[in-house]
């Protein structure tokens, strides 16, 4: 994956942010296309809305289901990435797998074996005592990763977990 740069503040009030590079900015994401940004070490999959390069080292870009400034406030200081470019080859998402997945609110615990790359939505299989699950790999439900430890905390909702029941 190659790095477009920081998000270094929100711009406007419809959920864009502004992403700055000190080496400067080549092409801009295309509308639907997806940029990683990096949260606790994962490259997570946001969906672009609208992006555009007002400087050569600056991009403000807007995401699917991010319509407010409180919605991307968190984001601030969090490396962006683009896939664009790519042919199709492992990329740090495969680093996922072995890390154990619990989840604060079921008491789900399980092993991450692999992890799906769906248009829209990045899912782990996770290896628990009753079978496997699909988990939604979403910035909001994503609590702690210790990267260290292989553990990613989650908070799912409820009845999540209890779909293979």
């Amino acid at each position: 994956m190659k790095t477009l740069g920081r998000i270094t503040k929100t711009y406007g009030y419809e959920g864009a942010v502004v992403v700055r590079s000190e080496s400067g900015i080549t092409g801009e994401p295309e509308q639907g296309e997806p940029v990683f940004v990096v949260i606790d070490g994962i490259p997570v999959p946001f969906f672009t809305r609208e992006a555009f390069s007002p400087s050569p080292d600056t991009l403000v870009i807007s995401f699917d289901d991010y319509l407010t400034t409180e919605s991307v406030t968190a984001l601030k200081g969090c490396e962006v990435r683009t896939a664009a470019g790519e042919t199709d080859k492992d990329d740090d998402l495969s680093g996922l797998t072995g890390y154990t997945l619990t989840d604060s609110n079921s008491g789900l615990s399980g092993v991450i074996t692999s992890v799906i790359k769906n248009p829209g939505q990045l899912l782990a299989v996770v290896s628990t005592a009753g079978g496997e699950i699909y988990v939604p790999l979403h910035p909001d439900l994503i609590l702690s990763v210790d990267q260290e430890k292989k553990l990613i905390e989650m908070s799912l909702p409820e009845g999540l977990a209890g779909l293979n029941d």
